[in-house]
């Protein structure tokens, strides 16, 4: 983001502020009169406000905010001056002289003339940075008010009557970021996350240089630049006066709502460890790997949960997505369900949402703040999404077997389903290596949270052509999952099949006794070979957040092996069930209340 204030002043390049000074440079004091002619004066601005008895009141408050010795100065202004009686002065009572400068005189000043002669049609930047229409053709608006008398010359600029003061809004970073502006909103925890990260530079392409003072360089009418990385992350620029967004501001009961919704997921302790193989990815390493994530753990923590909520919060209006927050929640006929954040995040029930936002609205200069109590999104939407670990040779290892494949299979086959994107499915094919040998898959889980997941396994059955052979034959596989504990121990997690009728029937049909030995080989999960199925392993919470986590060359991150632990000597099973692997994802889905336990299992 860049904000750009302009400030009138003397500045020494070290940071150091001198005595105040104008600018003296002829473009300054350039006259368009849009083809007309104007008459002289030898009088300044300021001499000509003070002696019109219908700007008494414009008068007194250019004088309390400081204003009137720069009307009285050389550089060239156009002013339109609301006359006596259309505005309420009292209105700025309790402004600060620098507030006062801002909101209500710099708001009806601009650079250089503008005359109202013939067509005009200009949108203007105020000295405020606000941006106001000067229109018209023999009878003149400026911001919708008539101007009641025209060109009234002045040694160093023009001066307009006009029926009413100008509407000043701040623009939403403005509001947000001054205290005054937004006093009463309860929005100190939204404004001191911002003011954290905001920076000012000088400028010096831009701004005036003046003189060598004590041999340090000044600067007439600086420029200085201020720079937010909160609204680089988030990709808007809240200061832009062309922008328009729909800012959604949590109070600070919304904000530590929020907070307390999120930091669960991101647990993190100061070292964590990880499972590490060799570089061909064949076999496992004995030492695991270990890495320092941050000074403070929580200090990571705090971050990306703020980080998580912001990402949320602003929304452009020129985006077909958020016709609706404009339109105070009417629905929309091309994207009903949807709204898209400035960070291309597409919020689902937009319903909910929009009338969540639909509360306490403020108008500003580059759109609308809305002010609320609570946060609508979900978290599947944002900061806890379903996870999709697919078939990706940097994702996967393998073992006990011959290289896997990274295969596309191309088909008119419907049974693909939900996993199944524009008629093709990429998988890994592990095959095995010998004719005893048992092939295994491991995958890695980066980015998981310190969260519930429900897991599963996407399985892919073998193809005969371009359609699923008939007589294809199940896998039987067991799952282990690798993670790392609260106090940094790696430990394993196997994951068993709890359906008692699926044991019993196994058990039965192949002689199996129920034993120490056998358990594993008992309790494995089975594939429908008839179609890509969706293979339902189990629950598991993780205790430490692994987001974001890593370092060039390698995977901090869980892992999960998929194997067949039965003996390759026995007949009946190898008669019965496959030992390649053809899977296409390890898919987490997070579990957010006992509600809806079993639609997750769906």
């Amino acid at each position: 983001m860049k904000i750009t204030k302009y400030m009138g002043i003397t500045m020494m390049a070290a940071g150091m502020l001198a005595a105040t000074s104008c600018t003296d440079f002829s473009d300054y004091n350039e006259v368009s009169d849009n083809g007309g002619s104007l008459p002289g004066s030898d009088q300044t601005l300021w001499e000509n406000i003070q002696q019109n008895g219908q700007l008494t009141q414009f008068a007194e408050l250019v004088r309390k905010a400081g204003f009137d010795k720069a009307l009285s100065e050389s550089h060239y202004y156009t002013v339109w001056a609301p006359v006596d009686g259309t505005f309420t002065p009292s209105a700025y009572d309790g402004l600060s002289s620098e507030a006062l400068l801002a909101q209500f005189v710099q708001n009806h000043v601009a650079d250089y003339g503008h005359a109202a002669l013939g067509t005009v049609n200009e949108r203007l930047t105020m000295l405020n940075r606000k941006r106001y229409n000067f229109a018209g053709d023999g009878q003149y608006l400026f911001d919708e008010h008539r101007v009641t008398k025209a060109n009234v010359p002045s040694s160093n600029g023009l001066l307009h009557l006009i029926d009413g003061a100008a509407n000043y809004y701040p623009n939403l970073y403005a509001f947000l970021t001054d205290s005054l502006l937004s006093a009463g909103k309860q929005l100190d925890s939204l404004r001191h996350h911002f003011q954290k990260y905001e920076i000012q530079t000088l400028d010096e392409k831009s701004s005036i240089v003046g003189p060598i003072v004590n041999g340090m360089q000044t600067y007439l009418d600086s420029v200085m630049i201020v720079s937010n990385i909160v609204e680089d992350d988030i990709h808007a620029d809240l200061d832009n006066e062309d922008s328009t967004y729909t800012f959604v501001m949590p109070t600070n009961e919304a904000w530590a709502k929020a907070y307390a919704s999120i930091a669960p997921c991101f647990k993190y302790i100061n070292t964590v460890a990880s499972k590490a193989y060799s570089a061909d990815k064949t076999t496992e390493e004995k030492t695991p790997v270990s890495q320092t994530i941050v000074k403070g753990a929580a200090a990571l923590q705090d971050s990306l949960v703020k980080r998580a909520i912001l990402r949320n919060l602003v929304f452009s209006n020129t985006n077909g997505y958020n016709a609706k927050l404009q339109n105070d929640g009417a629905p929309d006929p091309v994207f009903k369900d949807t709204l898209a954040t400035t960070r291309g995040r597409l919020l689902s029930n937009s319903q909910g949402i929009v009338q969540q936002y639909l509360h306490e609205k403020v108008e500003m200069s580059n759109g609308v703040a809305r002010i609320v109590d609570s946060l609508a999104f979900s978290p599947e939407d944002t900061y806890n999404p379903e996870l999709s670990f697919g078939a990706r040779a940097n994702l996967a290892r393998y073992g006990n077997s011959s290289a896997p494949n990274s295969i596309t299979v191309s088909g008119l086959n419907p049974a693909w389903g939900e996993y199944a994107e524009s008629g093709s499915l990429n998988y890994l094919w592990a095959q095995p290596s010998s004719g005893t040998a048992k092939p295994e898959l491991t995958f890695f889980l980066p980015n998981v949270r310190s969260t519930t997941y429900d897991f599963y396994c996407v399985f892919v059955p073998p193809l005969f052509g371009t359609t699923y052979r008939a007589d294809s034959l199940p896998n039987r596989v067991n799952f282990t999952l690798n993670y790392c504990d609260a106090d940094g121990k790696l430990k394993d997690h196997e994951f068993l099949n709890e359906d008692p009728e699926q044991m019993q029937a196994f058990m039965e049909k192949f002689n199996v006794k129920e034993s120490t030995s056998n358990r594993l080989v008992i309790r494995a999960f089975e594939n429908d070979a008839s179609k890509v199925d969706s293979v339902y392993m189990g629950r598991f919470t993780f205790p430490v957040s692994y987001y974001e986590l890593g370092e060039s060359g390698k995977t901090i991150s869980p892992s999960i092996k998929v194997s067949s632990n039965f003996s390759a000597f026995s007949k009946p099973l190898l008669a019965a069930y496959l030992r390649d692997l053809r899977i296409a994802s390890i898919v987490l889905k997070p579990v957010r209340t006992d509600e809806n336990e079993e639609s997750n299992k769906q």
